[in-house]
């Protein structure tokens, strides 16, 4: 914005005027135009759309086996070492201890001789 010459203004004042003047100027030539924003959302809806894609990817690919690693460590580190239950054990299946020794006993009144095999399965007699 051009100064009045006949403007009594100081030699500083003058030039903060014309150095705003130009600033405004220059702000103007470099405002986004309407091509520039469409392109601007252009970039921002490609990128989405790629975030997109690479999480339905790692959901598809990569997520179950993760669960399935951090669930095999929590149940490897919670069933290490001794084991305590409190309460009756029911197990429908084979109870294996290997290395386990038993002493053959006799059949008592309610109760019943248990054996334990070479390869550590329990059982008892009927």
């Amino acid at each position: 914005m051009p100064i009045d010459p006949r403007t009594p203004v100081g030699d500083y004042d003058r030039i903060a005027l014309e150095l705003k003047g130009l600033k405004d100027r220059l702000s103007d030539l470099e405002a986004p135009n309407g091509t520039q924003l469409f392109k601007t959302v252009a970039k921002l809806e490609l990128l989405v759309n790629d975030i997109q894609a690479q999480l339905a990817e790692f959901i598809a690919n990569d997520v179950e086996a993760i669960v399935d690693q951090r669930v095999a460590i929590a149940l490897a580190s919670w069933f290490s070492g001794s084991v305590s239950i409190g309460g009756n054990l029911f197990v429908n299946g084979t109870v294996t201890v290997p290395g386990a020794r038993a002493t053959p006993l006799s059949t008592a009144p309610n109760r019943v001789a248990a054996w334990i095999a070479g390869d550590g399965r329990l059982g008892h007699t009927s």
